[in-house]
């Protein structure tokens, strides 16, 4: 089912690709948590060519309480420091030259507006000063310091980077990460309905048997080894297809998982036996054959699943100005009841952000706001069957917020059918809108899917 939510924000006025990173720590410096990341660009150059280092660089997680007073940019080589590679960021850092982090917001410097910002890396990786860098693996680092005049590079945190250097070359990139599979299982269920078949397979992931939503990739049907039916694309981690024209007798299907990427590992179910037509004469005239039936009663509630309540309208007030941006927040509510038989395919709670607008007032034309620049962040309550989806930063904290379709809860069915269960969810909406957001009443829908 769909329930579309209609969330009000007001407004008051006032080309970059991610390398393998984490908030790291080494044996001496403290962890960050949580786990945040680096982008730069550009992600690869070479020293004998290049104009600047780095054109820009991001981190979305800002400077912890108590190191909020320096920040700096240093290449370190085997756990070496071999130098910095920008110049010192402190909390008087004019604001044309970016966010450095030391409020506790994500940084973000460029050289849009500063073609000269020596804030976002002022020497290249053969310069002088970084004479003791060789040929191999590199970690830029992002340090937050807790003194302006004593930073320590032992003690205080950073984010790091993997990076690769060649100096015969001059070549230098970010590392690589290598693709680590998922592990996955795949479940088949089967039923008949006259000489019809109904195959439903689900993909899960093996480490907690919660769908792989993000499953990408293929299921194909077989009866042994023969492939029944065409191969269907996995959606949501469920895939499924129906047969006609079954011989009468006892069929036993299984499905096999292929993804379409190294994300994901391949599964094959088990088998799942479904019986078409009336018993088979036997041939041994002593043996008589018995037919034995029973009936499942359907569970409480006629056996569905829904979204029993929500909240219509969620208000997230008046924005307020923090740092380079305005920011707002209020909570969604949603309730799933399932009452469906135990074993049936497990449930999963998504919405997806259509664009703000704003409309027409005077000579000001209707405005627009992408709906990247909203996020939250999901909990369950106590006893809830369910659970609580991935927190989705506002952009540029995540790529696009939720303008893309973002998990807000997923389930299964209670081994204590036929009771119902039930899952009470609720999400902080945080909006985080650019600075030169014009003013305005600005209105979006929130599409909330249950499946």
């Amino acid at each position: 089912m769909k329930i579309n939510k209609r969330i009000v924000a007001l407004a008051v006025a006032g080309a970059m690709v991610a390398g393998t990173v984490g908030l790291s720590a080494s044996a001496q410096a403290a962890e960050i948590t949580p786990v945040g990341t680096i982008t730069i660009t550009p992600t690869s150059g070479n020293v004998n060519t290049d104009v600047n280092f780095l054109d820009s660089i991001r981190v979305d997680t800002g400077a912890p309480v108590g190191f909020r007073l320096l920040s700096g940019t240093f290449v370190y080589q085997n756990g070496v420091e071999i130098g910095s590679v920008a110049q010192a960021r402190s909390t008087s850092m004019v604001s044309t030259a970016g966010t450095n982090g030391l409020d506790g917001n994500p940084v973000f410097m460029d050289r849009s507006i500063i073609p000269t910002n020596t804030f976002v890396s002022s020497r290249l990786l053969n310069n002088a000063a970084l004479s003791a860098l060789t040929t191999g693996p590199f970690e830029l680092r992002y340090y937050y310091f807790a003194s302006a005049t004593a930073p320590n590079r032992a003690t205080d945190p950073y984010v790091k980077l993997n990076m690769t250097y060649d100096i015969t070359t001059g070549a230098w990139s970010v590392a690589t990460a290598p693709v680590v599979s998922v592990p996955t299982t795949t479940s088949l269920t089967a039923s008949a309905s006259g000489n019809s078949v109904a195959l439903s397979a689900t993909v899960k992931k093996s480490s907690d048997s919660t769908v792989a939503t993000a499953a990408a990739g293929t299921v194909a049907f077989f009866e042994g080894a023969t492939q029944v039916g065409t191969t269907q694309t996995v959606a949501a981690g469920l895939a499924s297809i129906s047969l006609t024209g079954v011989a009468n007798g006892t069929h036993a299907y299984t499905a096999t998982y292929t993804p379409s990427s190294a994300a994901y590992s391949a599964s094959t179910s088990a088998a799942a036996s479904v019986s078409i037509g009336a018993l088979v004469a036997p041939t041994d005239t002593a043996s008589v054959p018995v037919g034995v039936t029973f009936n499942i009663a359907a569970a409480t509630n006629g056996g569905v699943l829904q979204l029993t309540s929500h909240d219509s309208i969620v208000a997230l007030g008046t924005a307020t100005v923090s740092g380079t941006t305005f920011n707002a927040s209020g909570t969604l509510n949603a309730v799933v009841d399932d009452s469906r038989q135990a074993g049936s395919p497990d449930w999963n709670l998504t919405g997806v952000m259509a664009d703000f607008t704003a409309p027409a007032v005077g000579t000001a034309p209707v405005r627009t706001l992408s709906a990247k620049y909203l996020g939250w962040n999901p909990t369950v309550t106590a006893g809830s069957v369910g659970s609580a989806g991935a927190v989705v930063l506002p952009a540029p904290g995540s790529p696009s917020g939720l303008k893309t379709s973002s998990q807000l809860s997923y389930g299964s069915t209670s081994a204590a059918d036929p009771q119902v269960t039930t899952t009470t969810v609720a999400a902080l909406l945080q909006l985080k809108a650019p600075k030169n957001t014009a003013a305005g009443n600005y209105a979006g829908v929130l599409t909330l899917t249950l499946i």
